[in-house]
């Protein structure tokens, strides 16, 4: 996020009132900061600091939280660059799908790796495979100082394919050409050398724009590993074919599909498992007031820890609820995917996300905020299936 970013003003009536995808299409991008912490533990929301904005031309960091349900996660982190692809070309969703050859092999110390490079050195089982007809997205994977989970490569492509689908079905998002790299890594001294910020160096995992980089660390258990590399595929989706996000939504886009679990031909998001967790973090009165409060904050300002980490967590999962209402009917997706549109035709700045959503969703934000905070406060049991 830029430096020079300052806290947009509420409007006036507020005042009163992956993976790996081998080949994957993507355009997305975020990523989760918070303390590592056993599977077993409380649900936690991955926190996010955006580092400075530099000169257009100059790639920039910032880190994202992002929550699961049913298992906890570590934090991730996002890495973003001053200007997103789709940004500096805006051709990307253009490129035609073609047959890419995606090379796996394992290395001496027996770690399994997956490229679309061969490997430079002599190895154990390299073995090409071609994948044919999906966008021209390759996702390269490897374990820094471990081996890859379980199921990694299907895993990965299955969840990067079906937020991919969601995106584009439900909200008409195109899926844009990337290639990606995910690290997996284990030691946790070792993680917080490759992510070089000291502010991030307990966060469970990290995407770098600038490298495209997805960095994991590994959890104790797979789900929550998984749970983090969702989270940050759906931020890479949403970077490179939508642009550079108001944080709430870059946030609460990640949140929401970093439940998503694949399933059949589809997958589905299990909304009442967080309904503990959300009660807690729902607004007083009408909503309007804290509703401005978190479109208006962006980059540091929402991930700063202000009143505690207990004050992130809370606008996690605000902007997770936000975007679980607004998915949740035709009339929210409309406008969810009228603010994704506009994003994409200015991708390198935010879009003034409170205007835009005043307009386009029926009652203005008067209606969205008491929506939202009804919401909030009574959880809908439901499983949102796509």
């Amino acid at each position: 996020m830029n430096g020079d970013r300052r806290r947009r003003s509420p409007p006036r009536w507020c005042r009163h009132a992956w993976t790996i995808a081998l080949v994957v299409g993507l355009g997305l991008i975020g990523c989760r900061h918070e303390q590592a912490e056993d599977a077993t533990s409380a649900p936690s929301r991955r926190a996010i600091a955006d580092a400075p904005p530099k000169p257009a031309s100059t790639p920039t960091t910032s880190a994202k939280v992002a929550a699961v349900p049913v298992v906890s996660m570590a934090p991730a982190i996002e890495a973003l660059p001053k200007q997103t692809a789709a940004c500096l070309a805006h051709t990307a969703a253009n490129a035609p799908a073609s047959a890419i050859a995606v090379h796996r092999w394992v290395d001496a110390s027996g770690i399994t790796h997956y490229s679309d490079q061969p490997p430079a050195a002599s190895v154990k089982d390299h073995r090409v495979i071609e994948v044919q007809g999906l966008p021209p997205v390759a996702v390269q994977a490897s374990g820094y100082d471990m081996n890859l989970p379980d199921q990694l490569q299907q895993r990965a492509v299955a969840d990067a394919l079906g937020v991919q689908r969601v995106l584009r079905d439900a909200l008409g998002v195109a899926a844009s050409a990337a290639t990606l790299r995910v690290v997996f890594v284990k030691d946790a001294s070792t993680y917080a050398g490759l992510i070089g910020d000291p502010a991030l160096a307990t966060s469970a995992g990290a995407y770098s724009t600038a490298q495209r980089t997805i960095y994991v660390r590994m959890q104790t258990q797979d789900e929550a590993s998984f749970a983090v590399l969702r989270h940050e595929i759906t931020h890479a989706l949403a970077h490179e074919s939508i642009g550079n996000l108001p944080t709430s939504i870059n946030e609460g886009l990640a949140e929401y599909f970093g439940r998503y679990r694949v399933g059949g031909m589809g997958g589905q998001i299990d909304i009442g498992a967080d309904r503990t967790a959300i009660v807690g973090a729902a607004p007083g009165g009408d909503g309007s007031d804290a509703l401005v409060d978190l479109l208006a904050r962006d980059g540091a300002d929402f991930y700063a820890a202000d009143g505690g980490a207990s004050g992130r967590e809370q606008r996690y999962l605000r902007s997770y609820a936000l975007v679980a209402l607004l998915m949740r009917d035709a009339i929210g997706r409309a406008a969810l995917a009228a603010l994704l549109a506009g994003q994409q035709a200015d991708p390198c700045r935010p879009i003034a996300v409170e205007n835009l959503l005043d307009a386009r969703y029926p009652g203005g934000l008067p209606a969205l905020a008491s929506a939202w905070a009804g919401f909030m406060r009574a959880p809908p049991p439901a499983i949102q299936a796509y």
